[in-house]
C-alpha cells in the first residue's frame, strides 16, 4: 500500500509540475505581447501626431524659405511660413516665429527625418520620410512613417 501512496505522490507532482510550466509560459506571452503592443502604441501616436502636425502646416504656408531649410538628408530641417520643423538630438521639434520650439515627440527617438521639395509653375509639394523608434531589448521597434502635401496657401 505505501507504494502505491508514493507514485501517487510522484503523479500529483508531475501533474502539478506540468501546470505551473504551462501557467508560467502564458503570463510571460501576455506579458510579452503587452510589451510590444505599447511599445507599438507609442510610436503610432507620436509618429501620428508629427505627422499631421508637418502636413497641415505644411498645407497650410504659402511657400518654402530654401535657405534655411534642408532637403534630401537627415536630419532634415524645413522651415514654411514662419514655422520651422527640426531635430534637437532625437526629439522632433517645431518653433513658431521667433518662438521657444516646442517637442513634438516624445518617449521616441527619431532616427531619420528627411524633407523633400518638388517644385513646378503652378505649385509645390514638400514630402516627408520620418523613422521613429522606441523600447528597449526585445521590446525595441521602429516604424517608418511617410507623407506629402501640396502647399496650397499659393492658391489663395
Amino acid at each position: 500500500m505505501r507504494g502505491y501512496t508514493l507514485l501517487e505522490t510522484v503523479i500529483y507532482v508531475s501533474i502539478l509540475a506540468v501546470i505551473a510550466v504551462l501557467a508560467l509560459g502564458s503570463i510571460l506571452s501576455v506579458y510579452k505581447a503587452f510589451g510590444k503592443t505599447k511599445v507599438e502604441r507609442k510610436l503610432a501616436l507620436n509618429g501620428d501626431v508629427a505627422m499631421e502636425r508637418m502636413l497641415r502646416d505644411t498645407r497650410s504656408a504659402a511657400s518654402t524659405d530654401a535657405v534655411v531649410s534642408i532637403f534630401g538628408s537627415s536630419p532634415g530641417v524645413l522651415k514654411i511660413g514662419g514655422t520651422q520643423f527640426s531635430l534637437s538630438g532625437s526629439v522632433l521639434q517645431v518653433a513658431e516665429g521667433a518662438g521657444t520650439p516646442q517637442a513634438l515627440t516624445s518617449d521616441v527617438n527619431v532616427s531619420n527625418l528627411v524633407f523633400y521639395r518638388t517644385v513646378s509653375a503652378n505649385s509645390e509639394i514638400i514630402k516627408i520620410e520620418m523613422t521613429l523608434q522606441a523600447g528597449t531589448g526585445i521590446f525595441q521597434k521602429s516604424k517608418n512613417f511617410y507623407g506629402s502635401a501640396v502647399l496650397r496657401g499659393i492658391y489663395k
